[in-house]
């Protein structure tokens, strides 16, 4: 079932339809929020949040301009801002990527636990615009048009903003390797 028959449903008064969205969308809302640095309890308050609201305004979605997940992650981008912007003083503890299927040792453990420490920190320092495009475009299922829509910009400054963030994440790292 494709997502406009689902929306169609939806709006027809199948509210269990929408279930099927959120199942199929909160894998990628959680990874995107995740990539904001957002701590895992808050980026299941704001992901329940996105719904929430693409529930409320589902009338007035128009497939025509987007995509349901360009306007999903629209809607979850614009929390993560506020909620970026009212911690910026936390410290966030967030996972980022998928669980490994192999159990690894100890000290592989240990090593992924540190490399992803440092790729949460690097993240953060980045400014918003620049994170957020380097988040977008490594969930390789949108492309730059997608990543335009949610960031309501040219592709061409997608571009610029996902090789300016690259540049700067690299330079961060580079510079908390012990």
């Amino acid at each position: 079932m494709d997502d406009g028959f689902l929306i169609r449903q939806v709006l027809g008064g199948n509210r269990s339809a929408f279930r099927l969205l959120i199942l199929r969308y909160q894998r990628p809302l959680f990874k995107f929020l995740g990539g904001f640095g957002i701590e895992q309890a808050i980026a299941e308050e704001l992901a329940q949040e996105t719904f929430l609201r693409a529930y409320r305004s589902l009338s007035v979605f128009d497939s025509a301009k987007s995509a349901f997940s360009t306007w999903l992650l629209t809607i979850a981008k614009r929390l993560a801002i506020n909620e970026t912007r009212r911690s910026r003083a936390r410290v966030v503890h967030v996972t980022i990527g998928d669980a490994a299927t192999e159990e690894p040792s100890a000290g592989e453990q240990l090593e992924s636990a540190q490399r992803s420490h440092r790729v949460r920190r690097a993240l953060q320092g980045l400014p918003l615009a620049l994170r957020s495009a380097v988040v977008l475009a490594y969930m390789k299922e949108h492309t730059l048009a997608e990543i335009a829509a949610i960031e309501n910009c040219s592709i061409g400054a997608i571009k610029s903003r996902i090789h300016r963030g690259k540049g700067l994440l690299r330079i961060r790292l580079a510079g908390m390797e012990e």
